[in-house]
């Protein structure tokens, strides 16, 4: 990592971390020049690994009180891990090349190093590297407030100018709510809701824009002050990229990668300690990882 990436990892703390943050400083260089077809596989593994982090650690209980104030604030982080399959994908040829023996070259998540591909009539493609990442991890703020009619609504929030880098500024948003079901069903065993929650997430002027929807049915059920739980549903996100070239606008990028649905179930538990609240859990999604973080309310 650039001492650059460095120090924006460092002011975005909890909000994007170390992850995203390298491939989005320096991504208008290596998609310039890129079809749309291998954007899409350069790409792909930002988009599998932002899906599955902001879709994670939004619905962390069944239970929602038919009516009453409740209130919390907190943080969650999220982490997802990336396999050797993650970091390669086969380019499709450009428009007037044709390659000699396809090569696969690295993804967004792949190896530091390019690859150049030979082609007939002795030409050449230089595919870019990658940004060497194991794996993104995320952090942001969550706030819930409830409750009406067993339903409470939710929010994450991030907005930050980022002065004179590359990107501008970042900012990042999300709202859902979750209903309760089993206050519509009498003597249910555990506490049943179901939640959406859709989320907005932008770097730069639009360098890196992706919407998210995520719905789940979560089912809890408390004993003393542990609370496991399990999620059951699914995520659909679209990530967009737009570079501008102003020497060539012909290389110019306005690509947006075809939205993809993934099923994700979580297995988690949730403490809670008087007006804290501490929660880990592990999805399979998109990317599969972990999260963990800690709520402060009532």
């Amino acid at each position: 990592m650039n001492a650059r990436s460095a120090w924006l990892a460092a002011v975005l703390g909890f909000g994007l971390l170390a992850g995203a943050l390298p491939a989005a400083a320096q991504l208008d260089e290596n998609v310039l020049g890129l079809s749309d077809e291998n954007i899409e596989g350069y790409l792909d593994p930002l988009r599998a690994g932002l899906s599955g982090t902001m879709n994670s650690a939004i619905f962390r209980t069944g239970y929602v009180p038919a009516q009453g104030l409740t209130f919390s604030i907190g943080v969650a982080a999220m982490a997802v891990g990336y396999d050797d399959e993650d970091r390669l994908y086969m380019p499709t040829d450009p428009v007037g090349f044709t390659s000699v023996e396809p090569t696969e070259a690295p993804t967004v998540v792949g190896d530091l190093d390019g690859v150049i591909v030979a082609g007939e009539g002795g030409l050449s493609q230089v595919y870019p590297g990658g940004f060497d990442m194991e794996g993104l991890e995320i952090a942001v703020p969550q706030v819930s407030i409830g409750s009406v009619m067993g339903t409470r609504a939710i929010v994450r929030y991030i907005a930050l100018d980022l002065g004179d880098s590359d990107l501008g500024d970042f900012g990042y948003f999300g709202i859902g709510a979750q209903h309760s079901i089993s206050q519509h069903i009498p003597n249910m065993p555990v506490d049943l809701a179901a939640g959406i929650f859709v989320q907005n997430f932008r770097i730069g002027d639009d360098i890196v824009k992706a919407k998210s929807l995520h719905a789940n049915i979560t089912g809890s059920k408390q004993f003393g002050i542990l609370q496991p739980y399990l999620g059951l549903g699914f995520d659909r996100l679209s990530l967009d990229v737009k570079v501008e070239d102003e020497e060539d606008p012909e290389l110019s990028v306005d690509a947006e990668l075809e939205s993809q649905t993934d099923f994700h179930l979580t297995l988690g538990a949730l403490a809670k300690l008087s007006v804290v609240s501490l929660f880990f859990e592990y999805n399979m999604a998109a990317a599969d990882g972990f999260s963990l973080g800690l709520d402060f309310g009532m």
